[in-house]
């Protein structure tokens, strides 16, 4: 008997640390369904829009567009995403390096004179979660 008990706790203390949840990320504010839009998924200051921890792009209907990241585990994140009107699987920029393309961040976070920080954009992941973004 006290074998089952001690397998069951280990059981559920396993299914526990295993648990995982949903991002959905909502987009709106396109100007146009031309090309794609392309989201980022970051998990640290440090990795924040250099190198994506995942990557998901969808098609845009009716100036909208929707992605889920599924299976994340319990943590912070942040979200960047940008209109990829050519479909060239990369941002625009112009001469200065300034974005010629339409971005945003989760939180709707903005940078002034660059790009929006990390500490603007983070939020925490611990249950299915869904984030509304206004791309400009």
């Amino acid at each position: 008997m006290k074998t089952t008990i001690i397998a069951a706790c280990l059981l559920l203390c396993g299914y526990l640390n295993a648990q995982t949840y949903s991002l959905e990320v909502n987009m709106s504010g396109f100007k146009n369904n031309k090309g794609k839009v392309k989201v980022g998924l970051y998990t640290s200051e440090t990795s924040f829009l250099k190198v994506t921890f995942l990557s998901l792009d969808d098609s845009i209907k009716n100036n909208q567009a929707k992605v889920m990241f599924k299976n994340l585990e319990k943590g912070e994140y942040a979200v960047s995403i940008y209109h990829d009107e050519n479909n060239n699987n990369e941002m625009d920029k112009n001469f200065f390096g300034i974005p010629k393309e339409a971005y945003a961040s989760s939180n709707n976070a903005k940078g002034s004179f660059g790009p929006p920080k990390y500490t603007d954009a983070k939020f925490i992941v611990k249950e299915d979660t869904t984030l509304h973004i206004t791309i400009d």
